[in-house]
């Protein structure tokens, strides 16, 4: 089966594209924004700047030369901007130290205009001769003031929405905590324990999800109560009967012939065997099948089951504790699979730790195909008993679990040997 998707993930991916579709986003705009203010800017600077500048030469106007081209006399400087003073044929007369010694503009423009890719130029007109002021930056300094004004905010935003992404991460993952602590408590919950609820929703999206599974627990425990109840009925009612029924076999069995002695034999053992089927389930369940512990002699509990023909042997420690009836019960179910699969002994030794009594049943009967102790210990272990093993297997892994432990098939080289923990 393949995996199924992830809550978690699926929300977290969500929000680590979204903010950072929003990071890119704002970035974009932020970027836009600040590229257009950055150039009204220095627009306006370089309007600025050349206003001055023509201020300054139309109050000297002995600064300006009348023929030739020359630079204006300075130290070696960087300069941010340069400017030009042209004719009106387009010659340039006077410029700044750095700058270049063709026409920075058309000598019929005025205002703002572009000198290719290299130049930002706001040309004004000087004097009525037709000379005209250039003032212009370079655009790669233009391009990098642009960059360094819109880097930072960019960065910034690209940087709030990766740390929001991950805190909303964050957030999920807390969020989803209650469903996870339900999940625990859902796994360790039974119904069918006296006393046992389910502990309450964390969150009002869970109160829907918790009125769900308490209302079907509530539903599956009175399905459960009343089918113990009616087989506890039904085997109570079937009990003495049956008794009776044993009991006047083995009264005609001594009065028959001997031909018919055969088969009143084989009635009696029948009408036994079913005696004692009723009798494990009238004490299985009995008031919900609730355990009652006690010490219990191993030893005499066999010794009072109804199997006469079938040797039993305790080996070990002889005293558990356990609830003694359901012991019984699931003894009495062990002990009548190996006498009915050809067994004639049965070994039961027992094992302590300071967790668990662990009480291992071997007989000599037929035993089991390896196949077959697969396929059913493959269902013990899941409770799935409908179709896969037989009442006195079912029986006694109940009782395990009803201890707190479980029933396990042993490999064994003849035979038949179950292990039974009792937590």
């Amino acid at each position: 089966m393949s995996a199924l998707p992830s809550i978690r993930g699926r929300l977290s991916a969500a929000l680590i594209g979204v903010s950072l579709a929003w990071g890119v986003a704002v970035s974009a705009a932020v970027g836009w924004v600040v590229r257009h203010e950055v150039d009204e800017l220095l627009d306006n600077t370089l309007q600025e700047s050349a206003e001055i500048l023509m201020g300054l030469l139309v109050s000297n106007a002995t600064l300006l030369p009348t023929t030739g081209e020359r630079a204006m006399p300075a130290p070696p400087h960087d300069e941010q901007m340069v400017w030009q003073v042209v004719d009106a044929s387009g010659r340039v007369m006077l410029r700044s130290h750095r700058a270049p010694d063709a026409a920075l503009g058309p000598a019929a423009t005025l205002g703002f205009s572009d000198q290719g890719r290299a130049w930002r130029v706001f040309t004004l007109p000087l004097d009525a001769e037709g000379r005209k002021l250039h003032v212009a930056q370079r655009a790669a300094e233009r391009h990098e003031a642009r960059f360094d004004a819109i880097k930072y905010p960019m960065g910034t935003a690209l940087a709030i929405g990766l740390l929001g992404s991950l805190w909303l991460r964050l957030r999920v993952t807390r969020e989803l905590e209650p469903i996870e602590r339900m999940s625990k408590a859902i796994a360790q919950f039974d119904p069918m324990l006296p006393g046992q609820a389910l502990i309450g929703p964390a969150r009002s999206e869970l109160a829907p999800v918790h009125r769900a599974i308490t209302g079907l627990s509530s539903r599956l425990a009175r399905q459960v109560a009343n089918e113990r109840a009616f087989a506890a009925h039904a085997a109570h009612a079937l009990r003495t009967p049956l008794a009776a029924m044993v009991a006047n076999l083995a009264v005609a069995q001594r009065h028959a012939l001997p031909i018919e002695q055969t088969y009143l034999k084989r009635a009696r053992e029948s009408a036994d065997r079913l005696r004692r089927v009723v009798t494990a389930l009238l004490t299985m369940f009995r008031s919900g099948g609730e355990v009652n512990r006690q010490p219990v002699d191993v030893d005499q509990l066999v010794s009072e089951l109804p199997f006469g023909s079938l040797a039993v042997v305790t080996r070990g420690t002889a005293r558990v504790k356990a609830d003694p009836d359901l012991l019984a019960a699931a003894f009495m179910n062990l002990l009548d699979n190996a006498l009915r699969h050809g067994a004639t002994s049965v070994v039961i030794s027992l094992q302590h730790d300071d967790h668990a009594t662990l009480i291992r049943l071997k007989d000599d009967g037929s035993g089991l195909a390896e196949p077959d102790r697969q396929r059913i210990q493959a269902a013990l272990d899941v409770q799935d008993y409908d179709g896969n093993m037989g009442l006195g297997l079912m029986l006694s892994d109940m009782v395990a679990r009803a201890h707190g432990g479980r029933l396990r098939l042993v490999p064994a080289a003849s035979g038949f040997a179950v292990e039974m923990s009792l937590g």
